[in-house]
């Protein structure tokens, strides 16, 4: 079974309720709640719901409690890392919405600051709602849900937040005892006790525990911080009432929608059926092939290669070859302004990913190399796995997404990045 294909029957069947419900309340069709379809005259039109200020924003947001404190000071620690020069700030900087400063595939690290990573430092805004890993050994690859980190091995932003300090590419503290020795002498080790109150009589925190308060503490600024998750977005805005997509705008939609086009609701959802925030992810995973990066210095070995979900150390996915390939699908939020895109750093513009999900199959000379007249098709990927490889639409024998179609998701996908200020704010250039 191809991936995602059981979730494409079971979005079949919520799509149907959708739209039974849109034509009920006399709402849009596209993007659910009202969220940018098109008037019959086909002007743009806006949300049907009251004009209001989500409950997420900055301005309804709540104080921070200690923990979340505790854990923004420890998000801009540089101590905490074996070179003394990066934090988790570094990689996730506030200004590149929490995502990496630079145009680098993978960031570099390490006790000297010379190790390359392997994979690209993905955004950390968004994730709040993300579910632990789902899945048994049982369980159909389509199936499988949840987790963080591009193979889902972490089942927390707690847990997550581990893996950074202990890996020797990024901030390679060894081992727990270095890492709490760095938390005791740190000027906000008091804060600790304030954050996580002992219980009476109890004794200091040990090394391990101490670690777990620090993961904690960043979980909960993560959850708390509404910088993580502003939903201010135009699209935010039109799905409130408040502002209309342009023409481009409303097109882009219907191609994302569209089975027989873009096809990317069936991965990115664009529409919630309980008023529920839209992440534009089914928060499951999905073999593309994307073309090997021989830029990163972990792809010098050419019998090397990152397989993605069948290399994390969930139970459910153990030896089982039919999850090699798979990564985790993304949220598409502030997607114009990642700096590269997948797992390995291979793209580096939006318009190139959407050409590549267009030609993959109809061009793959385009993507992949030829070498000694032949074409190596799928090249970061054992041709034992290939047929893990995802063909469902917009992937296939024909061209399904024309250049205007591109143009036009090009234009929606703009509309999902943070910080829309209104509806005096143009369009993107070329997106009227």
């Amino acid at each position: 079974m191809h991936a995602a294909q059981s979730f494409n029957s079971w979005l079949r069947q919520r799509s149907a309720l959708a739209l039974s419900l849109v034509l009920l309340l006399g709402l849009s069709a596209c993007g659910g709640g009202g969220g940018g379809g098109a008037s019959p005259t086909g002007s743009p039109t806006g949300a049907a719901s009251s004009p209001g200020t989500p409950a997420s924003s900055p301005s309804a947001s709540k104080p921070l409690s200690l923990q979340a404190q505790l854990g923004e000071k420890i998000f801009h620690d540089r101590n905490l890392s074996g070179s003394g020069r990066m934090s988790c700030a570094t990689c996730h900087d506030p200004a590149f919405f929490h995502g990496p400063p630079n145009t680098l595939p993978v960031q570099v690290g390490g006790a000297f600051e010379t190790e390359f990573g392997t994979r690209a430092a993905p955004s950390l805004r968004y994730l709040e709602t993300l579910p632990a890993f789902n899945g048994t050994p049982q369980t159909l690859v389509a199936d499988l849900r949840g987790g963080l980190m591009a193979d889902g091995r972490a089942d927390s932003l707690a847990a997550q937040a581990k893996l950074p300090w202990f890996n020797p590419r990024e901030m390679d503290n060894g081992d727990a005892a270095t890492l709490a020795r760095k938390l005791r002498a740190a000027a906000y080790a008091s804060d600790f006790g304030r954050a996580f109150p002992p219980a009476a009589g109890a004794s200091a925190p040990d090394d391990d525990s101490l670690v777990t308060q620090a993961s904690q503490a960043l979980q909960s600024f993560q959850v708390e911080d509404p910088r993580f998750h502003p939903y201010d977005s135009k699209f935010d805005w039109v799905q409130q009432g408040r502002a209309q997509f342009s023409n481009a705008e409303a097109r882009g939609l219907r191609a994302f929608n569209d089975t027989q086009r873009g096809h990317c609701a069936s991965c990115h959802p664009s529409f919630s059926l309980n008023n529920q925030p839209i992440h534009f992810t089914n928060f499951a995973y999905a073999a593309l092939a994307v073309p090997r990066n021989r830029a990163l210095q972990s792809t010098a070995d050419a019998t090397a290669f990152d397989l993605g979900l069948c290399q994390s150390p969930h139970a459910a996915v153990k030896g089982r070859n039919e999850t090699c390939g798979f990564f985790r699908t993304p949220g598409l939020r502030n997607v114009e302004h990642r700096p590269v895109f997948f797992h390995n750093g291979s793209f580096t513009s939006l318009e190139q990913v959407l050409r590549f999900y267009a030609t993959r199959d109809t061009d793959p000379a385009q993507w992949y190399p030829t070498v000694a007249g032949q074409l190596q098709l799928y090249d970061d990927l054992p041709l034992a796995l290939h047929a893990n490889v995802e063909s469902k639409a917009p992937f296939g024998p024909r061209r399904m997404m024309s250049d205007s179609d591109i143009a036009d998701i090009l234009c929606f996908l703009r509309t999902l990045s943070d910080g829309y200020t209104g509806p005096a704010t143009p369009p993107s250039p070329g997106c009227n």
